[in-house]
């Protein structure tokens, strides 16, 4: 298996470029006018200028999309700012042209400069893209009032956090003006993957947020119960039809990305040790992207780097449990939701963020693409010490195939099949999964992994099935989820084992409208319970939830929340180093009190309190965010959280809390810094990350980086000299370049 790399590069080199044929432009005949979900591309020979402006003669002949509808807050009513936008295209790219009005033009939201940074905090666009129109998979793209993107891929009608990792090279820019603001975009083709034909049809999505107003507008109209605002974005099955695109030329699909590197890192090796050591060091590598078809694409890394990617926030871990710490590095993110097989954060079946874990990426390959109804997605990684132990005794070769099919409309079936291996020592994961969904935002889930180890006692599996009734105003969820004793997928994340758990969920979200009280909006119920019990039978936890949240016009809210939980420990753990929880039967009882401003306002916040029992003792939680968004230059914003812990135990008394401050500074949408510091009472360092990016063409960034952690002693620590009570941990300083060749 650890030869599968090398076997895939070697049949990938040896297929020829594809040669693409040079189309002739398409004829001309008639475009008819957009209705409310079909629209027609109009070819254009002369490309228009991307400035933002809409001067050009061809925006000038094209009849524009107009009836953009109110998803929220008045889901179905007509958007309260008119909106038009025009499509156009010619060989290499597709062209939008967007005019937003807007009465206050003046109140227009537009801060963010930052690339991939908080652009649902400004005014902002979507343009949805179903190249297939499998109605279940599409492309995002996200611009702001100042023309700051983002992108992300929406797989199974699913959208997260992960999916904005794709980074992809597309051109845009905008105007503020006295009538509200406007924007041009181009998408290149090449970025795009399609089947093959002379004429194409792409589902579609427009949508517009007027942030001030809380008002998002879309064409198509898709409803409220499509999964809320933002979950709108991702109903692909219900987009309209994007027709006319003829003879359009893919290019030979090859990226080359070069990268060279230099720093240079000073570390403490121990605490106790007063002198550091100091390391320099500079690299080359190179990632390569070839579109073997209109429908696969190829990627490839060697000597992958990731000194660019931004840190961690610090976790503090009160319990008995694992913590997830999410994946950053931008090779294992962009198309990650493919990949995704099992609960997300709980019983992953694959988790990239554990291959590179203890040792460095060598090279990798990662396929993934479209073959008829079938989206497939292979990762081949060799990972070791160094680069001359590749494809060794010593290396570890880490491989995930993952496939997915379209049975009928809305309904997905799929396997995963995850392999480490190192020598003759392996382990191994199979796993298949299904969805379903149907009336709106309703749905059926069920998956299974099981778990092959050369080390036999290791071989085990987990399952779960779940069953989700819900539209705009009423839900329900009952699920089921089994994990062995001793299921570990070595490329997976387990949180908890040997349990066998049952959930149920009543969800109530009433649109309310209450004259003597304008300001709110809706109301948020939810009653959860769960029943957690061994492999054996045995109760180990139970848990019941009420949740109560009002929501407000300008998405404020206030949350309260009481929770009742039983724990049964089979056997003691620290929850400190010197604070141990012994066996035994606790019961908790908590209230939970927390409330947030809007965050795109130029001063906002978060608070919250909780208190209650924990383990015999109590506990009390207190924290809160403060940000302030000075200007399109400048950003702040400083959290606290503690927790006061009281426990009848030696050492029970103590509190956990973290610190952090983050800026973020940006001179021009193609530079910009961002630096977190964050401190904790547990391991008492303060770290400090500083990122610079320079976007110095598009694709292409220079990067410079530095970290740095500091460790505070207590005064009575007798390894350390009484003034001199601050040490350094390490510090590290980074310069990456790397430049994107396009073929």
């Amino acid at each position: 298996m650890n030869r599968a790399l090398l076997l895939l590069l070697v049949v990938t080199l040896a297929t020829p470029l594809l040669t693409v044929a040079q189309p002739a432009p398409p004829d001309n005949p008639p475009v008819p006018p957009p209705t409310a979900n079909e629209v027609t591309a109009v070819f254009v020979d002369d490309a228009p200028r991307i400035d933002g402006r809409l001067d050009d003669a061809v925006w000038q002949t094209i009849a524009p999309i107009q009836n953009f509808i109110q998803v929220w807050p008045e889901d179905g009513s007509t958007a309260t700012e008119p909106s038009e936008v025009r499509i156009a295209y010619d060989r290499d790219h597709l062209y939008f042209a967007f005019r937003f009005y807007d009465a206050d033009a003046h109140l227009i939201r537009a801060k963010n400069l930052e690339r991939g940074g908080r652009n649902d905090r400004d005014d902002h666009a979507y343009i949805g893209l179903d190249t297939y129109q499998d109605k279940r998979n599409a492309y995002l793209f996200e611009m702001n009032a100042l023309g700051t993107q983002d992108d992300a891929t929406i797989t199974d009608e699913g959208l997260t956090i992960d999916s904005f990792s794709w980074d992809a090279v597309f051109r845009s820019e905008t105007q503020i003006t006295d009538d509200g603001w406007t924007m041009e975009v181009a998408i290149p083709f090449r970025q795009l993957r399609f089947p093959d034909g002379d004429e194409l049809e792409f589902g579609l999505m427009l949508s517009r947020m007027i942030n001030r107003k809380n008002e998002r507008v879309m064409w198509p109209r898709i409803g409220l119960e499509y999964g809320g605002s933002f979950g709108a974005l991702a109903a692909v099955s219900q987009y309209g039809t994007l027709k006319g695109l003829k003879n359009i030329r893919r290019g030979k699909n090859i990226e080359i990305k070069p990268y060279i590197i230099t720093g240079a890192q000073q570390v403490r090796p121990d605490l106790a040790v007063e002198d550091t050591d100091s390391e320099f060091t500079r690299d080359i590598g190179v990632d390569f992207k070839y579109g073997i078809t209109s429908n696969l694409t190829l990627d490839l890394t060697v000597n992958t780097d990731f000194a660019q990617v931004e840190a961690d926030n610090v976790q503090l871990n009160l319990t008995r449990f694992n913590l997830f710490f999410p994946e950053k590095r931008e090779f294992f993110l962009e198309r990650s939701g493919l990949f995704q097989h099992g609960n997300p954060q709980s019983t992953q079946t694959f988790f990239s963020r554990r291959i590179g874990l203890s040792n460095q990426i060598l090279a990798g390959a990662r396929m993934t693409g479209q073959i008829g109804r079938f989206s497939v997605g292979v990762l081949n990684i060799e990972t070791g010490e160094e680069m001359k132990e590749f494809l060794g005794s010593q290396s570890m070769n880490n491989t995930v195939a993952r496939v997915r099919t379209s049975l009928f409309p809305r309904a997905t079936a799929g396997a995963i099949f995850t392999n480490l291996q190192q020598g003759d020592a392996y382990n191994r994961a199979v796993g298949v999964d299904a969805q379903y969904r149907f009336w709106s935002a309703s749905q059926f889930n069920a998956w299974f992994t099981q778990v092959d180890d050369s080390d036999d006692a290791r071989d085990d599996a987990a399952g779960h099935a779940s069953l989700q009734l819900q539209n705009d105003r009423y839900g329900t969820r009952a699920t089921f989820t089994s994990v062995g004793e001793n299921y570990n997928p070595a490329l997976g994340f387990v949180r908890r084992r040997d349990m066998r758990a049952y959930t149920g969920r009543l969800l109530f979200t009433p649109v309310v409208q209450i004259d003597a009280l304008p300001f709110i909006r809706r109301f948020y119920m939810q009653g959860d319970a769960i029943y957690i019990e061994g492999q054996d039978g045995e109760k180990q936890t139970t848990e019941v939830q009420g949740v109560f949240r009002t929501e407000f016009n300008r998405r404020d809210n206030v949350q309260l929340i009481y929770e009742r939980q039983f724990e049964r420990l089979d056997g003691s753990f620290f929850i400190r180093p010197d604070a141990e929880i012994v066996a035994g039967d606790y019961s908790f009882g908590r209230f939970r009190l927390s409330g947030s401003t809007d965050s795109s306002r130029r001063l906002y916040g978060s608070a919250y309190t909780a208190l209650g029992d924990f383990f015999h003792g109590t506990r009390t939680d207190v924290g809160g965010t403060v940000g302030f968004r000075q200007s399109q230059h400048l950003s702040l914003e400083t959290s606290v959280n503690r927790s006061a812990i009281d426990l009848p135990i030696d050492n029970g008394a103590f509190d956990a809390t973290t610190l952090s401050v983050s800026v973020l500074g940006a001179v021009s949408r193609k530079l910009f810094a961002k630096a977190l510091i964050q401190y904790d009472n547990f391991s008492r360092d303060v770290q400090a990350n500083i990122r610079v990016d320079w976007i110095h063409t598009p694709g292409s960034d220079l990067f410079f980086v530095f970290n740095t952690s500091y460790h505070f002693a207590d005064d009575n620590d007798i390894l350390f000299d009484p003034h001199r009570d601050v040490l350094l941990n390490d510090r590290v300083g980074v310069a990456k370049l790397t430049y994107l060749i396009l073929l």
